[in-house]
């Protein structure tokens, strides 16, 4: 399951883009962000490595998305909870480029996956 604060046209067309398989659910109060210790930092959000992300984006000519609305401070994370409800992987971003290795929550899951 992913949890998207978004904005329900980000989360559609993000949706689009992705395929992928998973229920999507909208916490625009962002509840599972406070009980996950999820944060908000303009510093962290908009800082030099952030800030060469888009940079090099646009050196390679993509277009920068108006963001609607949205809160372009809150950070991510990413969680796996097996059918439990334990905490098999935690990984808060320290800004928005921090995000684990595919291949980490892959071998997370099938972990979980051999257990269950």
């Amino acid at each position: 399951m992913i949890i998207s604060f978004g904005a329900e046209f980000w989360v559609k067309i993000w949706q689009e883009q992705t395929q992928a398989p998973f229920p999507l659910l909208l916490d625009q109060e962002r509840q599972a962000y406070r009980a996950y210790g999820l944060e908000r930092s303009v510093v962290r959000s908009w800082g030099l490595k952030n800030l060469g992300y888009y940079a090099k984006a646009l050196l390679q000519g993509k277009r920068l998305q108006d963001s609607h609305g949205e809160d372009t401070n809150q950070l991510g994370g990413d969680f796996i909870i097996d059918s439990q409800g334990i905490l098999q992987y935690v990984h808060p971003s320290r800004d928005p480029t921090d995000r684990p290795a595919v291949e980490a929550l892959l071998a997370v899951l099938k972990g979980v996956g051999s257990r269950e």
